[in-house]
């Protein structure tokens, strides 16, 4: 029960990121007035003054919702005939993923390469803890998959 919430919940977020991320994929500049008020918010690279190209935008819309598919199959509300084997490690490889996105954004390398504000605070603020939040829900998600629990006893844990 708490699983396929938290599957719904996480795909939603995602899929509500990758859309934007689409939307921005092909010229719009919501929530901001211009490009480059939208570039410095969300890429803060020093002196930026577009967006990135459309096929990258397209690339980080496509991850996004390719990540939300992912978590409904992990919490058992879209079925294919795929293994759990197959599953859980993709479940595992995006925790890592957006558990590291959340955790190098808030240290100071990574601040100092990307300068620029609004990106910096909405950064700290907002970025950083909902990849870590979105991290730990993969690392749920995967952990609360059925038979899961004598795959871990076997690392001796």
């Amino acid at each position: 029960m708490i699983a396929n919430s938290l599957s719904i919940l996480l795909s939603g977020v995602l899929a509500l990121a990758g859309l934007v991320h689409l939307a921005w994929a092909f010229g719009s500049t919501f929530p901001y007035a211009n490009q480059q008020a939208l570039a410095r918010a969300v890429v803060g690279r020093r002196g930026i003054t577009r967006m990135p190209s459309l096929a990258a935008s397209a690339f980080v819309a496509f991850c996004l919702l390719a990540a939300s598919v992912w978590a409904l199959l992990l919490g058992r509300i879209v079925v294919v005939p795929v293994s759990d084997w197959l599953v859980a490690p993709g479940g595992l490889a995006l925790a890592g993923v957006f558990l590291f996105r959340g955790i190098i954004g808030v240290m100071p390398t990574f601040e100092r390469a990307l300068p620029e504000q609004p990106f910096l605070r909405l950064n700290r603020r907002f970025y950083s803890p909902l990849c870590v939040l979105i991290g730990l829900a993969f690392l749920g998600l995967t952990l609360a998959m059925p038979n899961w629990a004598w795959r871990i006893s076997l690392l001796g844990l």
